[in-house]
């Protein structure tokens, strides 16, 4: 009979040091042995087989399907040569479900999961455990033992050849974007492999997945932090809540394979450090290019990005075809359920979820008018999420056509205002997403534009050269980008105009909690206004802070005794001034879609 798993995790050589030179060395082992107990998987085959039954019967009452794309990775094989780790990101608890259920259904193959222990609760625990997830603690810094106890399950599973997955971002998104990438599991798992015996031969293979859903059962509760609320603390009834959700519509999920990327140990303490952060952001940005274009996500952008939110069918499928057609030329991965042939059915389908879901309105239904589709606006925020987790595609064609617009109208004649423009506008994205770097975003910006006027375009300086016509074209084409991130911009003039009324109100001192209040009611004034502000949306609590770290980043902000002063007035001055000139300008865009 083989060794069990607790065997093969106390032959860990760490492990052994570790309790051998301990001043207690049975009582050492012993709470290895308890902290094994609390975070192991309770795999069992039968168990599996009859949850794998229970959802072939469940998930089509609540979706359209689990759609699952290797995009050429052959995982089979993969699993065979390699130790294999899936670093999907987080949009769901879902996710779990969904990852190892369609896992089990491809390659009979149990994947053992890393899950956070706010899950493990009655009796939701117990059956996350016996379907692979191994729980984890959320803070574990101080607390060595424990430390080396998760290395040792890490080397144990991988020993045994068994695959393992954990959502890089640490916990689920609350925004829809890409959160940045946690290091923890990546350094442990490269410690864990450098440690077998046959690390050298059987590699290390991490798989980036992208999971994109077309409804998520806990939004309304995310979309609930991000305007304030407090975050509620899972618990069985919580769990068990989600039951309710049998009435709703969820379409499809769809999962997608990246490249796997390869990575061992380096000697080097300080070099495997960057070893590491570069590995774990490699599978950051392989999942932000792989997350693919759904009906419902497509549907929501071309809905958000109306800020009066109402539009006719005919409009809306104008607009998806042109996105659709930019993301084929830039190799941005859509649904094959949004292909020529099927477009109109599956953005079809995703209105019919939106409606029946409540989060749409349909203007006009008497006989011989003409329909018109709202978002509703008090669920503006709560979609934004599905706008955020395609949004970043279209960050570059965005700026395009607001430095465009600029040129146009003679507020930048030379190519150094140009330069500045795109930099000022990445710096304030770079708080938001994960950006291409500067020589890419610009190599990028002149492919669009060659492709824009139809002839290569070598530099900026080119484009500044731009005859009317040019111009035209180019602001034209890119006009379905134009309003695609202009709440963030909304949401950072709003922050400017707080700090602004703290200097007018006298304050030289002020708390965030001062901040966050005051920003509220900065906002509610200008929206009520109409004056720049058109997209409710634009207040949500992530974008309030992001905001204030960026003026802390550009030295209009200084922190001293626990508090934030204003230490640059001209630099908020020039910020208001001319990304207030921003969007008065975008207020002007009506270029129709071609």
């Amino acid at each position: 009979m083989g060794n069990s798993v607790l065997d093969d995790l106390l032959s860990y050589p760490k492990l052994i040091k570790r309790i051998k030179e301990s001043d207690n060395p049975i009582q050492t082992k012993k709470k290895v042995v308890a902290n094994f107990n609390e975070m192991k998987a309770d795999y069992s085959p039968s168990y599996l087989k009859s949850m794998a039954k229970f959802f072939d019967a469940t998930l089509p009452r609540l979706y359209d399907g689990v759609s699952f794309n290797e995009n050429g990775t052959d995982l089979n094989a993969l699993l065979e040569e390699a130790s294999v780790v899936l670093v999907p990101n987080h949009q769901s608890h879902a996710d779990y479900i969904a990852i190892n259920y369609k896992f089990f259904k491809q390659y009979k193959r149990m994947l053992y999961v890393a899950g956070g222990d706010n899950l493990n609760i009655f009796p939701i625990g117990k059956i996350f455990r016996k379907s692979g997830c191994f729980f984890i603690r959320r803070s574990f810094q101080n607390d060595i033992l424990y430390k080396f106890t998760m290395e040792a399950y890490l080397f144990a599973l991988l020993k045994r050849k068994e695959p393992i997955e954990f959502f890089f971002e640490g916990g689920r998104t609350r925004s829809g974007k890409l959160r940045p990438p946690k290091y923890g599991l990546y350094q442990m798992l490269l410690e864990a492999h450098s440690h077998l015996p046959d690390a050298k031969e059987r590699g290390l293979a991490f798989v980036p997945v992208s999971i994109a859903h077309e409804y998520v059962p806990e939004q309304k509760a995310l979309a609930k932090e991000m305007m304030g609320g407090k975050k509620v603390k899972e618990s069985t009834g919580q769990l068990f809540g989600l039951f309710k959700l049998m009435a709703y519509q969820f379409g499809k999920i769809h999962i997608s394979l990246g490249k796997p990327q390869y990575a061992h140990k380096l000697d080097d303490p300080e070099q495997n450090k960057l070893n590491v952060r570069k590995l774990a952001f490699k599978c950051f940005r392989s999942v932000g290019d792989q997350m693919v274009i759904t009906p419902t996500n497509l549907l929501v952008l071309i809905l958000l990005d109306e800020s009066s939110g109402a539009l006719k069918w005919n409009d809306i499928i104008l607009k998806a075809q042109a996105i659709l057609e930019y993301c084929q030329q830039y190799d941005i991965p859509f649904t094959e359920g949004l292909r020529p042939n099927k477009l109109e059915d599956s953005i079809g389908r995703a209105m019919d979820i939106l409606i029946g879901n409540n989060k749409v309105d349909v203007i006009g239904q008497s006989e011989g008018t003409s329909l018109f589709y709202a978002i509703k606006k008090n669920c503006r925020g709560e979609l934004l999420f599905f706008k955020n987790t395609i949004v970043h595609h279209f960050i570059i064609p965005w700026t395009i056509s607001l430095a465009w617009f600029n040129v146009f109208s003679g507020e930048i004649d030379n190519v150094d205002e140009l330069k500045a423009f795109f930099v000022k506008q990445r710096d304030m994205l770079k708080m938001e997403f994960y950006l291409p770097t500067v020589k890419e975003y610009y190599a990028k910006t002149l492919r669009i534009l060659s492709n824009a006027v139809g002839r290569e375009i070598t530099n900026l300086q080119d484009a500044i050269e731009f005859t009317n016509r040019d111009l035209y074209e180019v602001a034209s084409k890119l006009s379905l980008f134009a309003r695609s991130l202009t709440y963030i911009n909304e949401a950072y003039i709003v922050s400017a105009l707080t700090l602004e009324s703290f200097q007018k109100d006298g304050v030289d001192h002020f708390k965030a909690a001062d901040y966050m209040k005051r920003f509220v009611d900065v906002f509610k004034a200008e929206i009520l206004s109409q004056r720049i502000i058109r997209f409710a949306e634009s207040q949500n609590v992530e974008l309030m802070k992001t905001a204030l770290t960026y003026f802390e980043q550009i030295g209009v902000l200084g922190y001293e005794d626990n508090s934030y002063v204003i230490t640059n007035r001209v630099k908020l001055d020039e910020f208001i001034q001319s990304t207030e000139k921003t969007l008065k300008d975008q207020l002007k865009l009506n270029f129709k879609v071609v």
